[in-house]
């Protein structure tokens, strides 16, 4: 695979990681392999249209062409971090109530699963290494503090590392890599490269899904949500719960979502200055950016054409797509 960011490229890629996922899962008992490859199915993303969360298996290929590491190698790392991510998943999921058709002990059986095959992989790539089982039981800190306190306080769309938090085990990725190629001095600043790509990640997950978090009461976990509150600062006091209407006022007539994207822009800075970011990492990060930014573009013509025309007050005052 080149080192060169394409979505065609990503998703060969993604293929092959995921045909060897699926081959993983054989030696597993029924009727959880056939669980687990039903999961797999529905995460491989070679098949359907779009992006995806590509970042989450494919860091140990980027990673590993920058390291100079041996193509099976990465590749084994990435098979294995198909495994963590779908474990996560169903975990997320469970903490959600929300069990994607199966009930909490399958889903956690299969979680299980799924963490002992994703160990197995990784203890095959990178054998007899304390470090790397040290650094992924603090990336499963992070991960478990941010999750545990979601909502407890507001969301804060200017800090990388509390909204890559969430991710934080995506990059074993990188340290695995590392370790395996005998650099484990490289890691600090791989870790805080993929920080920025998962903050702005989560930066555009949260634009997409503020409709869904606002409904269910989940405002403050929302870091877009954030930046439409303050956009619409000193007007919106703080006990004042946001509303639809006063979510697209703050998007289309108080720049939030220019804000949104002026966050991943200055995340994309930060990136290009790393010697860590390799270049499947920041080919990714550019893909999220435009994806923002071209929002961002639409909704300024959007507005501009119904300011002309007359007709914004009615456009912020019905229940229109954003």
């Amino acid at each position: 695979m080149s080192i060169e960011w394409s979505l065609e490229s990503a998703k060969r890629e993604s293929a092959a990681v995921f045909a060897q996922a699926r081959e993983g899962t054989a030696a597993c008992p029924e009727p959880l392999c056939g669980i687990l490859r039903q999961l797999i199915d529905r995460a491989d993303p070679s098949a359907r249209e779009g992006g995806a969360n590509f970042i989450a298996y494919l860091l140990p290929v980027w990673t590993g062409e920058q390291a100079g590491l041996r193509p099976d190698v990465s590749r084994e790392l990435a098979v294995g971090s198909v495994y963590m991510m779908l474990h996560y998943f169903l975990l997320d999921d469970v903490m959600d109530g929300d069990e994607i058709g199966l009930g909490p002990k399958e889903a956690l059986a299969a979680g299980q699963l799924l963490h002992s095959l994703f160990l197995e992989r990784y203890e095959r790539a990178v054998p007899g290494t304390a470090e790397l089982w040290s650094r992924y039981r603090a990336y499963t800190g992070e991960w478990a503090q941010a999750v545990s306190q979601e909502g407890r306080h507001r969301a804060e769309p200017q800090d990388a590392a509390a909204l890559a938090a969430k991710s934080a085990p995506v990059k074993i990725g990188a340290a695995a890599v590392w370790l395996a190629a005998g650099r484990p001095e490289r890691i600090a600043g791989a870790e805080q490269a993929a920080e920025l790509a998962l903050a702005s990640l989560q930066l555009a997950d949260d634009w997409s899904d503020w409709r869904d978090d606002l409904a269910a009461g989940e405002e403050r976990s929302n870091a877009f949500l954030t930046l439409a509150r303050r956009a619409l600062e000193p007007a919106l006091p703080e006990e004042q719960p946001l509303e639809e209407r006063l979510v697209r006022r703050a998007a289309y007539q108080f720049g939030a979502v220019e804000r949104l994207a002026k966050l991943a822009r200055d995340h994309r800075e930060e990136l290009e200055e790393r010697l860590e970011a390799p270049p499947g990492l920041a080919g990714f990060h550019q893909a999220v950016l435009a994806g923002v930014e071209a929002d961002a573009r639409k909704m300024r013509q959007t507005a501009s054409k119904l300011a002309v025309e007359g007709g914004f007050s009615h456009f912020l005052s019905n229940r229109l797509e954003l």
